[in-house]
This record gives structure tokens, C-alpha cells and sequence, in this order.
């Protein structure tokens, strides 16, 4: 029997900001939202949601422990034009003083530094599709976030639609690296979004995993998109589009 999605599943909705800017490279990623501290299941906590635009797009959620949470980054839509040459990528950070940078993945140095701090880049768009769908795995070690895991995968599409992104990307030149993640994202053609009420807005799907600060499991990481048969995703996708078309013809 395909998992209930409906029962404990809310919208959060941002919408895109310009991070501001100060000279130089300065603060290009800035994501300091408040202190970090250690929580339990129910606890609210804050995340930074980063477009890689120029300059980058930042969206601030508040998400509770093991509640389970699609995130509406209202507005992307119409970003994806714009990226005619270089793909378009996401990431998100808890807070921090230091720019918030996508994690550089193909890097054991900056993974083992920063991997509670940010999570590596995640593909959004390219040229000709785009992945209005994906889903964030927060990991927590005794109430601590240890890292953020993308996972995603092409179970719910064919080898056409299959969006292979970059373990890498640097703010600084707007490239991607050569490197890419061996599990690919599912896309639609870009040219499907068009006359579809922001069909094609970025919508991540977050769930849980690891223990509390008071050691309990968490659980709800088992409804992550990768644990769903391809039928079942396809029904998500649709119930997802329809508890979307609700919210924004609020």
C-alpha cells in the first residue's frame, strides 16, 4: 500500500529575495538567521534556501523536527528563462556567520568542515528541463544537524528526463563543476511550464532523520522520495500540484 502523504503535510511559502550585497565577495550567501542550538521532535528550526542566480536568490523557512514539510520557493519560476547557458542549482544552510556556500561536494576537505553547516548544490534547471520537485533529508545526531542528503533519482521518469546535476558549484564564476552525482532528478521540458499557473516553481520536500537532542528516532525520512515506486511518485507529483494550485489561487 502506497504511504499517506496527506496527514501531516503542510505548505511553507518564501518569496525570493536578492541576498544583499556588500563590496566585494563579501557576504554573497549570507545566511545568519540566529543561534544554534540543540533540539527535539516539534522544535522549530530555520534554513536558508539559495537560488544560484546573479546575485543569488535567498528564501528563509521554519520547519519543525520530524514534521514533514513541502517548501514553495514562490517566484523561481521566473528565474528559469534566464538560464540559457549555465544550469540553475539550489542548496540550503542552517545559520552561520560566514558566507553560506554551496558545499563543495567533490571536496573530502570542505565536506568534513561544513557538511552540518550546508548541503551540497541540488539542479533545478537546465536550458531545456527543469525539476519542480525534490527532496531534502535533514540528518540530526542527538538534536545537532551532521548534513543535509538530495535524494532524489529517476524511478518516476525515463532516461529523457533524467537531470544529472554537478557535486560542485562556485558562486564566484557561476559554473558547476565537472564532477556529477551518480543519482540523477527527474525534469519536465521547460516548455511545459508555459500558460500553467507556476507550474514549475521549486518546491522541495523535506524530511527527517537521525535522533533528537533527547535521543529519540526519527522517522519520517522513511516517505523520502526514493523509498516510492514510480507509480506512487507519479501520484505524489499529482497530489502535490493540486495542494499547490490550492495555495497560490488563495
Amino acid at each position: 500500500m502506497a504511504p499517506r502523504l496527506g496527514d501531516r503535510r503542510w505548505w511553507l511559502q518564501a518569496l525570493l529575495a536578492i541576498v544583499p550585497g556588500l563590496a566585494g565577495a563579501t557576504n554573497i550567501a549570507s545566511c545568519d538567521i540566529g543561534d544554534l542550538y540543540s533540539v527535539a521532535i516539534g522544535d522549530a528550526v530555520k534554513f536558508c534556501v539559495f537560488l544560484s542566480t546573479t546575485p543569488p536568490r535567498k528564501m528563509v523557512f521554519e520547519v519543525k523536527v520530524e514534521e514533514y514539510a513541502e517548501l514553495l520557493l514562490q517566484g523561481s519560476e521566473q528565474f528559469i528563462n534566464a538560464t540559457t547557458t549555465q544550469p540553475m542549482y539550489t542548496w540550503v544552510a542552517i545559520t552561520q556567520k560566514k558566507d553560506a556556500l554551496p558545499l563543495n561536494c567533490a571536496s573530502g576537505g570542505d565536506m568534513a568542515n561544513r557538511s552540518s553547516l550546508v548541503s551540497c548544490p541540488q539542479i533545478y534547471a537546465t536550458p531545456d528541463r527543469v525539476a519542480p520537485l525534490v527532496n531534502l533529508v535533514v540528518n540530526l545526531r542527538e538534536g545537532q544537524i551532521s548534513s543535509f542528503a538530495w535524494d532524489n533519482g529517476c524511478v518516476g521518469c525515463g532516461p529523457s528526463s533524467c537531470m544529472k546535476g554537478s557535486n560542485s558549484f562556485d558562486m564566484q564564476s557561476g559554473v558547476a563543476g565537472n564532477s556529477q552525482f551518480e543519482q540523477g532528478t527527474c525534469g519536465q521540458k521547460i516548455g511545459s511550464c508555459a500558460g500553467k499557473d507556476k507550474v514549475c516553481s521549486l518546491k522541495i520536500f523535506v524530511t527527517w532523520a537521525g535522533t533528537d537532542r533527547n535521543g529519540r528516532n526519527l522517522v519520517s525520512a522513511g516517505l523520502r522520495l526514493s523509498k516510492l515506486s514510480g507509480a506512487t511518485l507519479g501520484s505524489l507529483y499529482d497530489s502535490m500540484q493540486t495542494d499547490y494550485n490550492q495555495v497560490v489561487s488563495r
